[in-house]
């Protein structure tokens, strides 16, 4: 009896002590649960800080210095005011035609930037396969994630991550996980608490949560947008180039685009960036790189991205002729027109044939500014 006894006892101690040590590791996760719902631009995660304290100059072109027609430049800054903008920029063959904004944010503000954080993953792919790092963006990802060996996902490329075609799930709904309370709804709490799309969102430990994503569809399969695709891009980066994926960005990309200062949110100090989301930027800084996408890669004079990587991002996807890697495409007057958006609402355009970068960045309570391309697209002065 007393034999049993121990027993028991020991194990009721083995599973209080289990999960007294799985609560612990998970309390970060849950203390930031209980920061939600977060005010508008809160901060809620360790963050990194990247760039120079001193960007390089970016003009505002005068009035007779105007390569798109002014009168349409402040038609397309009326309509964003009307919407809810917080800010538009326009640059034309890598000159300032417009900067403007509309609340208290100006040109130094860290505006709320994730609709370049999946782009920058595809940028920072290119480089690396440029410099050898990588060999084939056709190449299996167990060739990089051993973890994946002798296993389905292994079988996933680098491309099918890039144009949201690796079958991995979506990880859910996490549109409005940050602005909502999950103490709400009781009965939601449990998927909540296992959902690794939230996870990627309030976890810390990015890297392992990526890697836990399941397979949804055949790999190439079927168009399925996953924050996973992204972060394990930035796992890939790091584990190639042996940096810290914010670091290899600053060294390869920010910098030498002429960006300041940017932070990256992480999940834990020291941690690793949420590659999928979660920039914070100044309006300018995140246009400079999205110019990157207009100007064939260059900076000024200075080719930050290989040549041929645009085009290469731009390309249909074998599987949704609407996007390429990381981007959407669509055809506008003829011309065929790149974009990202993330879930405030905030868009960027690029018109790589007419050199041509729009940046919105939205107040979520806002509305859309779909017809800002074609608008400006009309307002190219004939030269």
């Amino acid at each position: 009896m007393r034999r049993v006894l121990t027993f028991f006892t020991s194990a009721v101690l083995l599973v209080v002590s289990s999960g007294i040590g799985a609560f612990t590791a998970d309390l970060p996760f849950w203390r930031r649960a209980f920061q939600l719902p977060l005010p508008p631009d809160a901060v809620y995660l360790p963050f990194a800080t990247i760039g120079s304290a001193t960007a390089a100059p970016l003009e505002l072109a005068r009035a007779g210095e105007l390569s798109l027609d002014e009168a349409a430049l402040e038609d397309a800054a009326r309509r964003a005011r009307n919407a809810g903008s917080r800010a538009l920029l326009v640059m034309h063959h890598g000159h300032l035609q417009l900067e403007r904004y509309f609340a208290a944010d100006d040109s130094a503000t860290l505006l709320p930037a994730a609709l370049i954080a999946r782009p920058l993953a595809a940028m920072a792919i290119g480089v690396t396969l440029s410099e050898g790092r990588i060999t084939s963006l056709d190449a299996p990802l167990s060739q990089y994630l051993g973890e994946w060996n002798d296993e389905a996902r292994g079988k996933i490329t680098l491309r099918q991550l890039l144009e949201e075609t690796s079958g991995l799930e979506t990880g859910g709904d996490t549109r409005h996980i940050l602005y909502t309370s999950p103490w709400e709804d009781l009965a939601r709490l449990p998927h909540f608490a296992t959902s690794r799309g939230v996870r990627m969102l309030l976890g810390n430990d990015f890297e392992s949560t990526a890697l836990g994503f399941t397979l949804e569809h055949e790999p190439g399969g079927f168009y399925n947008a996953s924050p996973a695709n992204t972060q394990l891009a930035a796992v890939i980066v790091e584990r190639v180039t042996g940096m810290p994926f914010e670091q290899y960005l600053d060294a390869r990309l920010w910098r030498p685009a002429g960006a300041g200062i940017a932070q990256l949110q992480l999940d834990r100090r020291a941690g690793m960036p949420a590659a999928h989301c979660c920039w914070r930027a100044a309006a300018r800084d995140v246009l400079r790189l999205v110019n990157l996408l207009a100007m064939d890669g260059k900076a000024g004079e200075r080719q930050v991205l290989p040549t041929g990587w645009v085009d290469e991002m731009a390309r249909a996807s074998r599987v949704n002729a609407e996007t390429g890697m990381q981007l959407a495409r669509a055809m506008i007057d003829g011309t065929e027109v790149l974009s990202a958006s993330d879930d405030s609402g905030s868009a960027f355009w690029v018109v790589p044939d007419r050199e041509l970068a729009i940046l919105n960045i939205a107040n979520p309570e806002g509305g859309n500014v779909d017809e800002l391309p074609a608008l400006l697209l009309r307002a190219i002065k004939v030269q």
